[in-house]
Protein backbone atom coordinates (compact mmCIF):
# COMPACT_ATOMS: atom_id res chain seq x y z
CA UNK A 1 0.00 0.00 0.00
CA UNK A 2 1.65 3.41 -1.23
CA UNK A 3 0.75 5.19 2.43
CA UNK A 4 2.61 8.08 0.71
CA UNK A 5 0.21 8.77 -2.68
CA UNK A 6 -3.24 7.77 -0.61
CA UNK A 7 -2.44 10.18 2.38
CA UNK A 8 -1.83 12.92 -0.52
CA UNK A 9 -5.31 12.12 -1.70
CA UNK A 10 -6.85 12.84 1.23
CA UNK A 11 -4.74 15.89 1.96
CA UNK A 12 -6.15 16.89 -1.61
CA UNK A 13 -9.46 16.12 -0.99
CA UNK A 14 -9.90 18.15 2.35
CA UNK A 15 -7.96 21.35 1.39
CA UNK A 16 -9.59 21.15 -2.48
CA UNK A 17 -12.90 20.19 -1.65
CA UNK A 18 -14.26 19.69 1.16
CA UNK A 19 -13.23 22.95 2.62
CA UNK A 20 -13.87 25.40 0.10
CA UNK A 21 -17.22 24.12 -0.38
CA UNK A 22 -18.16 25.01 3.62
CA UNK A 23 -15.94 28.08 3.59
CA UNK A 24 -18.04 29.21 0.61
CA UNK A 25 -21.42 28.13 1.31
CA UNK A 26 -21.87 27.84 5.30
CA UNK A 27 -21.71 30.97 6.41
CA UNK A 28 -25.06 32.99 6.89
CA UNK A 29 -24.01 37.08 6.14
CA UNK A 30 -27.51 38.02 7.07
CA UNK A 31 -28.45 36.97 10.74
CA UNK A 32 -25.15 34.79 11.37
CA UNK A 33 -24.04 31.60 12.33
CA UNK A 34 -23.86 28.38 9.71
CA UNK A 35 -26.59 27.26 7.36
CA UNK A 36 -27.42 23.49 8.38
CA UNK A 37 -29.56 22.48 5.51
CA UNK A 38 -27.41 22.76 2.08
CA UNK A 39 -28.32 21.67 -1.29
CA UNK A 40 -25.41 19.81 -3.82
CA UNK A 41 -25.46 23.64 -5.49
CA UNK A 42 -24.41 25.05 -1.65
CA UNK A 43 -28.22 26.43 -1.29
CA UNK A 44 -30.21 26.60 1.49
CA UNK A 45 -33.10 25.10 1.85
CA UNK A 46 -34.11 25.05 5.70
CA UNK A 47 -33.25 28.63 7.59
CA UNK A 48 -33.16 27.01 11.50
CA UNK A 49 -29.88 26.07 12.98
CA UNK A 50 -29.18 23.27 14.95
CA UNK A 51 -26.79 24.33 18.26
CA UNK A 52 -25.05 21.01 18.32
CA UNK A 53 -24.19 21.21 14.29
CA UNK A 54 -23.17 25.12 14.93
CA UNK A 55 -20.93 24.36 18.04
CA UNK A 56 -19.25 21.36 15.65
CA UNK A 57 -18.74 23.57 12.84
CA UNK A 58 -17.06 25.96 14.77
CA UNK A 59 -14.74 23.41 16.36
CA UNK A 60 -13.68 21.87 12.76
CA UNK A 61 -12.38 25.81 12.03
CA UNK A 62 -10.53 26.86 14.82
CA UNK A 63 -8.83 23.15 15.04
CA UNK A 64 -7.99 23.42 11.41
CA UNK A 65 -6.57 26.75 12.28
CA UNK A 66 -4.57 25.53 15.23
CA UNK A 67 -3.26 22.57 13.95
CA UNK A 68 -2.57 22.85 10.14
CA UNK A 69 -2.52 26.50 9.52
CA UNK A 70 -3.27 30.15 11.07
CA UNK A 71 -5.33 30.91 7.62
CA UNK A 72 -7.23 33.96 9.05
CA UNK A 73 -10.14 32.79 7.47
CA UNK A 74 -10.78 29.73 9.15
CA UNK A 75 -10.53 31.96 12.02
CA UNK A 76 -12.78 34.59 10.86
CA UNK A 77 -15.38 31.81 10.29
CA UNK A 78 -14.62 30.09 14.14
CA UNK A 79 -15.80 33.42 15.37
CA UNK A 80 -18.55 34.16 13.47
CA UNK A 81 -19.95 31.05 14.35
CA UNK A 82 -19.25 31.81 18.25
CA UNK A 83 -20.67 35.25 18.19
CA UNK A 84 -24.50 33.77 16.94
CA UNK A 85 -24.02 31.28 19.66
CA UNK A 86 -23.02 33.70 22.43
CA UNK A 87 -25.62 36.01 21.49
CA UNK A 88 -28.69 33.29 20.19
CA UNK A 89 -27.19 29.39 21.79
CA UNK A 90 -28.37 29.52 25.35
CA UNK A 91 -31.44 29.44 27.69
CA UNK A 92 -31.34 29.50 31.43
CA UNK A 93 -27.56 28.63 30.92
CA UNK A 94 -28.03 25.37 29.27
CA UNK A 95 -27.43 25.14 25.20
CA UNK A 96 -30.45 25.28 23.51
CA UNK A 97 -31.11 22.40 20.70
CA UNK A 98 -32.41 24.13 17.68
CA UNK A 99 -33.53 28.50 16.85
CA UNK A 100 -34.35 29.79 13.85
CA UNK A 101 -32.67 32.07 11.38
CA UNK A 102 -32.36 34.80 13.36
CA UNK A 103 -31.49 32.96 16.83
CA UNK A 104 -35.04 32.45 18.59
CA UNK A 105 -35.66 29.51 20.26
CA UNK A 106 -37.01 26.94 18.80
CA UNK A 107 -36.84 23.43 20.45
CA UNK A 108 -34.82 22.80 23.87
CA UNK A 109 -31.80 20.82 24.01
CA UNK A 110 -32.74 16.94 24.87
CA UNK A 111 -29.72 15.39 25.43
CA UNK A 112 -26.18 16.99 26.63
CA UNK A 113 -24.96 16.83 23.18
CA UNK A 114 -25.39 20.42 21.91
CA UNK A 115 -23.71 21.42 25.28
CA UNK A 116 -20.57 19.00 25.55
CA UNK A 117 -20.34 20.17 20.96
CA UNK A 118 -20.14 24.25 22.75
CA UNK A 119 -17.71 23.26 25.14
CA UNK A 120 -15.35 21.88 22.42
CA UNK A 121 -15.85 24.90 20.32
CA UNK A 122 -14.47 27.22 22.87
CA UNK A 123 -12.05 25.22 24.25
CA UNK A 124 -10.46 25.28 20.68
CA UNK A 125 -11.55 28.76 19.93
CA UNK A 126 -9.64 29.76 23.45
CA UNK A 127 -6.50 27.84 22.33
CA UNK A 128 -6.73 29.85 18.95
CA UNK A 129 -7.22 33.10 20.56
CA UNK A 130 -5.94 32.94 24.18
CA UNK A 131 -9.16 35.03 24.95
CA UNK A 132 -10.30 33.89 28.49
CA UNK A 133 -13.89 34.91 27.50
CA UNK A 134 -13.52 31.44 26.17
CA UNK A 135 -12.24 29.43 27.97
CA UNK A 136 -14.67 30.32 30.80
CA UNK A 137 -17.18 29.60 28.78
CA UNK A 138 -16.31 25.75 27.76
CA UNK A 139 -15.08 25.64 31.45
CA UNK A 140 -19.03 26.42 32.71
CA UNK A 141 -20.71 24.39 30.21
CA UNK A 142 -18.91 21.14 31.64
CA UNK A 143 -19.35 21.81 34.91
CA UNK A 144 -23.06 22.56 34.10
CA UNK A 145 -22.61 18.74 31.95
CA UNK A 146 -21.20 17.24 34.53
CA UNK A 147 -23.35 17.91 37.08
CA UNK A 148 -26.36 16.93 35.00
CA UNK A 149 -24.65 13.83 34.45
CA UNK A 150 -24.52 12.83 37.95
CA UNK A 151 -27.85 13.99 38.43
CA UNK A 152 -29.48 11.85 35.98
CA UNK A 153 -27.50 8.53 36.72
CA UNK A 154 -29.14 8.85 40.73
CA UNK A 155 -32.90 9.30 38.65
CA UNK A 156 -31.52 6.14 36.28
CA UNK A 157 -31.38 4.36 39.29
CA UNK A 158 -34.60 5.31 40.89
CA UNK A 159 -36.64 4.27 38.27
CA UNK A 160 -34.90 0.54 37.67
CA UNK A 161 -37.57 -1.58 37.72
CA UNK A 162 -39.88 1.19 36.17
CA UNK A 163 -40.35 2.00 32.93
CA UNK A 164 -38.20 1.11 29.99
CA UNK A 165 -35.92 3.93 29.37
CA UNK A 166 -32.71 3.38 27.10
CA UNK A 167 -29.47 5.31 27.47
CA UNK A 168 -27.49 5.98 24.13
CA UNK A 169 -24.13 5.51 23.38
CA UNK A 170 -24.36 9.03 21.92
CA UNK A 171 -24.19 11.02 25.19
CA UNK A 172 -21.15 9.69 26.66
CA UNK A 173 -19.09 9.21 23.55
CA UNK A 174 -19.47 12.94 23.45
CA UNK A 175 -19.14 13.29 26.83
CA UNK A 176 -15.78 11.83 26.63
CA UNK A 177 -14.48 14.03 23.47
CA UNK A 178 -15.63 16.86 25.37
CA UNK A 179 -13.46 15.87 28.23
CA UNK A 180 -10.66 15.63 26.57
CA UNK A 181 -10.86 18.58 24.64
CA UNK A 182 -11.29 20.78 27.93
CA UNK A 183 -8.97 18.78 30.34
CA UNK A 184 -6.75 21.38 30.24
CA UNK A 185 -9.44 23.87 31.65
CA UNK A 186 -11.00 21.73 34.57
CA UNK A 187 -9.87 21.10 38.09
CA UNK A 188 -7.40 17.98 37.87
CA UNK A 189 -9.50 15.42 40.26
CA UNK A 190 -12.74 16.92 38.99
CA UNK A 191 -11.69 16.10 35.19
CA UNK A 192 -10.31 12.88 36.32
CA UNK A 193 -13.19 11.66 38.20
CA UNK A 194 -15.52 12.45 35.46
CA UNK A 195 -13.06 11.08 32.72
CA UNK A 196 -12.64 7.88 34.96
CA UNK A 197 -16.52 7.66 35.12
CA UNK A 198 -17.51 8.00 31.52
CA UNK A 199 -14.34 5.69 30.17
CA UNK A 200 -16.28 3.43 32.39
CA UNK A 201 -19.80 3.24 31.13
CA UNK A 202 -18.46 3.12 27.76
CA UNK A 203 -16.50 0.01 28.70
CA UNK A 204 -18.85 -1.53 31.50
CA UNK A 205 -22.13 -0.80 30.54
CA UNK A 206 -22.04 -0.36 26.52
CA UNK A 207 -19.25 -2.58 25.23
CA UNK A 208 -20.51 -6.53 25.91
CA UNK A 209 -17.37 -8.34 26.80
CA UNK A 210 -19.18 -11.42 26.28
CA UNK A 211 -19.78 -10.73 22.66
CA UNK A 212 -17.05 -8.05 22.10
CA UNK A 213 -20.05 -5.74 20.75
CA UNK A 214 -20.41 -2.02 21.21
CA UNK A 215 -24.01 -1.18 21.93
CA UNK A 216 -26.10 1.64 20.89
CA UNK A 217 -28.64 1.41 23.25
CA UNK A 218 -28.62 -0.23 27.20
CA UNK A 219 -30.95 -0.05 29.85
CA UNK A 220 -29.44 1.91 32.71
CA UNK A 221 -27.04 0.17 34.30
CA UNK A 222 -25.81 -1.41 30.78
CA UNK A 223 -28.35 -4.03 30.97
CA UNK A 224 -29.35 -5.53 27.61
CA UNK A 225 -33.33 -5.61 26.19
CA UNK A 226 -33.83 -8.15 23.67
CA UNK A 227 -35.86 -5.51 21.34
CA UNK A 228 -35.48 -3.88 18.48
CA UNK A 229 -33.69 -0.98 19.62
CA UNK A 230 -31.60 -2.67 22.34
CA UNK A 231 -30.50 -5.35 19.65
CA UNK A 232 -29.91 -2.16 17.02
CA UNK A 233 -26.30 -1.25 16.53
CA UNK A 234 -24.79 0.94 14.63
CA UNK A 235 -21.42 1.54 12.84
CA UNK A 236 -20.96 4.88 12.91
CA UNK A 237 -21.67 5.43 16.85
CA UNK A 238 -19.26 2.59 17.17
CA UNK A 239 -16.67 3.93 14.73
CA UNK A 240 -16.67 7.09 16.64
CA UNK A 241 -16.49 6.14 19.90
CA UNK A 242 -13.28 4.12 18.72
CA UNK A 243 -11.91 7.43 17.60
CA UNK A 244 -12.56 9.03 20.68
CA UNK A 245 -11.00 5.90 22.72
CA UNK A 246 -8.15 6.01 20.37
CA UNK A 247 -7.56 10.06 21.24
CA UNK A 248 -7.85 9.08 25.10
CA UNK A 249 -5.19 6.44 24.16
CA UNK A 250 -2.66 9.28 22.77
CA UNK A 251 -3.24 11.16 25.51
CA UNK A 252 -2.77 8.97 28.31
CA UNK A 253 -0.26 6.22 26.79
CA UNK A 254 -2.86 3.63 27.22
CA UNK A 255 -1.96 1.02 24.84
CA UNK A 256 -4.71 -1.44 26.12
CA UNK A 257 -7.37 0.99 25.69
CA UNK A 258 -5.97 1.57 22.08
CA UNK A 259 -6.17 -1.96 21.33
CA UNK A 260 -9.63 -2.32 22.79
CA UNK A 261 -11.15 0.68 20.39
CA UNK A 262 -9.68 -1.03 17.73
CA UNK A 263 -11.22 -4.60 18.52
CA UNK A 264 -14.72 -2.87 19.34
CA UNK A 265 -14.28 -0.95 15.56
CA UNK A 266 -12.97 -4.21 13.70
CA UNK A 267 -16.13 -6.51 15.45
CA UNK A 268 -18.33 -3.87 14.17
CA UNK A 269 -17.41 -3.75 10.77
CA UNK A 270 -17.64 -7.46 10.40
CA UNK A 271 -21.08 -7.00 10.92
CA UNK A 272 -22.12 -4.08 9.72
CA UNK A 273 -20.83 -4.61 6.14
CA UNK A 274 -22.71 -5.26 3.31
CA UNK A 275 -20.99 -7.70 1.95
CA UNK A 276 -22.63 -8.41 -1.64
CA UNK A 277 -22.81 -4.45 -2.20
CA UNK A 278 -20.19 -3.11 -0.04
CA UNK A 279 -20.64 -0.17 2.35
CA UNK A 280 -21.50 -0.12 6.02
CA UNK A 281 -25.08 -0.67 6.85
CA UNK A 282 -26.89 2.20 8.43
CA UNK A 283 -28.16 -0.37 11.02
CA UNK A 284 -27.66 -3.86 11.83
CA UNK A 285 -29.24 -5.95 14.13
CA UNK A 286 -27.18 -7.86 16.81
CA UNK A 287 -29.01 -11.37 16.32
CA UNK A 288 -29.54 -10.98 12.53
CA UNK A 289 -33.53 -10.35 13.05
CA UNK A 290 -35.34 -8.56 10.32
CA UNK A 291 -35.60 -5.32 10.90
CA UNK A 292 -38.14 -2.48 11.46
CA UNK A 293 -36.32 0.66 10.60
CA UNK A 294 -37.10 1.15 6.66
CA UNK A 295 -33.71 3.11 6.61
CA UNK A 296 -31.94 0.11 8.03
CA UNK A 297 -29.57 -0.12 4.64
CA UNK A 298 -29.24 3.09 3.48
CA UNK A 299 -25.03 3.98 3.68
CA UNK A 300 -24.09 7.02 5.51
CA UNK A 301 -21.28 9.51 4.40
CA UNK A 302 -20.24 10.48 8.37
CA UNK A 303 -20.25 6.73 9.19
CA UNK A 304 -17.45 6.05 6.45
CA UNK A 305 -15.62 8.87 7.23
CA UNK A 306 -15.16 7.69 11.04
CA UNK A 307 -14.35 4.44 9.85
CA UNK A 308 -11.83 5.21 7.75
CA UNK A 309 -10.24 7.19 10.62
CA UNK A 310 -10.66 4.53 12.97
CA UNK A 311 -8.44 1.78 10.94
CA UNK A 312 -6.28 4.46 9.20
CA UNK A 313 -5.45 5.40 12.94
CA UNK A 314 -5.79 2.00 14.55
CA UNK A 315 -3.47 0.31 11.92
CA UNK A 316 -0.73 3.44 13.46
CA UNK A 317 -1.28 2.11 16.57
CA UNK A 318 -1.96 -1.59 16.88
CA UNK A 319 0.03 -2.53 13.37
CA UNK A 320 -3.01 -4.91 13.23
CA UNK A 321 -3.40 -5.99 9.48
CA UNK A 322 -6.99 -6.78 9.92
CA UNK A 323 -7.06 -2.14 10.40
CA UNK A 324 -5.57 -2.60 6.78
CA UNK A 325 -7.51 -4.76 5.46
CA UNK A 326 -10.76 -2.95 6.28
CA UNK A 327 -9.18 0.47 5.59
CA UNK A 328 -8.72 -0.95 1.71
CA UNK A 329 -12.26 -2.03 1.84
CA UNK A 330 -13.85 1.19 3.08
CA UNK A 331 -11.54 3.42 0.76
CA UNK A 332 -12.35 1.46 -2.54
CA UNK A 333 -15.68 1.99 -1.48
CA UNK A 334 -16.21 5.59 -0.21
CA UNK A 335 -14.28 6.76 -3.26
CA UNK A 336 -16.26 4.85 -6.05
CA UNK A 337 -19.63 6.14 -4.34
CA UNK A 338 -19.51 9.16 -2.02
CA UNK A 339 -17.66 12.06 -3.89
CA UNK A 340 -19.43 14.76 -6.29
CA UNK A 341 -17.57 14.96 -8.71
CA UNK A 342 -19.27 17.97 -10.16
CA UNK A 343 -20.42 20.09 -7.20
CA UNK A 344 -17.48 18.83 -4.45
CA UNK A 345 -17.92 17.34 -0.98
CA UNK A 346 -19.90 13.98 -0.73
CA UNK A 347 -23.47 12.77 -1.39
CA UNK A 348 -24.77 12.67 2.08
CA UNK A 349 -26.95 9.42 1.72
CA UNK A 350 -26.77 6.35 -0.64
CA UNK A 351 -29.09 3.13 -1.57
CA UNK A 352 -27.73 -0.41 -0.82
CA UNK A 353 -26.93 -0.30 -4.98
CA UNK A 354 -24.87 2.89 -3.74
CA UNK A 355 -26.80 5.45 -5.36
CA UNK A 356 -27.17 8.56 -3.91
CA UNK A 357 -30.78 8.75 -1.93
CA UNK A 358 -30.56 12.42 -2.20
CA UNK A 359 -27.70 15.21 -3.52
CA UNK A 360 -27.96 17.19 -0.03
CA UNK A 361 -24.90 17.92 1.36
CA UNK A 362 -26.02 19.22 4.77
CA UNK A 363 -29.07 18.14 7.14
CA UNK A 364 -30.62 19.33 10.11
CA UNK A 365 -28.84 15.76 11.67
CA UNK A 366 -25.25 15.92 10.34
CA UNK A 367 -22.69 18.77 9.41
CA UNK A 368 -18.89 19.13 8.37
CA UNK A 369 -17.54 18.34 11.14
CA UNK A 370 -17.27 14.04 10.46
CA UNK A 371 -16.00 14.96 6.96
CA UNK A 372 -13.47 17.41 8.13
CA UNK A 373 -12.78 15.69 11.12
CA UNK A 374 -12.60 11.88 9.94
CA UNK A 375 -10.69 13.14 6.35
CA UNK A 376 -7.87 15.47 8.53
CA UNK A 377 -7.35 12.25 10.61
CA UNK A 378 -7.09 10.08 7.45
CA UNK A 379 -4.88 11.92 6.16
CA UNK A 380 -2.39 12.35 9.22
CA UNK A 381 -2.47 8.77 9.89
CA UNK A 382 -1.64 8.00 6.63
CA UNK A 383 1.08 10.32 6.79
CA UNK A 384 2.32 8.31 10.01
CA UNK A 385 2.47 5.21 8.04
CA UNK A 386 4.50 6.37 5.44
CA UNK A 387 7.12 7.40 7.74
CA UNK A 388 7.10 4.21 9.53
CA UNK A 389 7.51 2.22 6.33
CA UNK A 390 10.01 4.39 4.80
CA UNK A 391 12.22 4.06 7.94
CA UNK A 392 13.37 0.64 7.43
CA UNK A 393 13.78 1.68 3.71
CA UNK A 394 16.11 4.53 4.56
CA UNK A 395 18.41 2.35 7.55
CA UNK A 396 18.72 -0.49 5.20
CA UNK A 397 20.20 2.18 2.56
CA UNK A 398 22.43 3.66 5.06
CA UNK A 399 23.81 0.02 6.25
CA UNK A 400 21.95 -0.28 9.26
CA UNK A 401 19.95 -3.54 10.19
CA UNK A 402 16.34 -3.53 10.22
CA UNK A 403 14.37 -2.49 13.40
Amino acid sequence: MDFSKLAAQYQESLFRTIIPFWTKHSRDTLCGGYFNALTDQGEAFDTDKVIKLQAQQIWAFAFLYNQVDAIPLWLDLARHGADFLLNHGQHENRWLGVVDRRGRAVTPATTIEPDCSAAMAFAQLYTATNDAKFADIARQTMLSVITHRLEQREQWEIKLGGFREFKHLGEPMLLLKALLETRSLLDTDLYKQAYEAVLSEIQNEFFDKRITVLREQVLPGGSFCDSTAGRRLHGGYGFETANYLLDAADLTGNRRLAQQAVQMALHLADICWDEPAGGFFQYADLKERPSVYSEWDRKLWWIHSEALSVFSRGYVRTRQNDCLKWFRKVHDYAWLHFPDKVNKEWFGVLDRKGEPVSTLKATPEKGCYHLIKGLYETWRALEQSAAISDKPRMETRLGRPLI
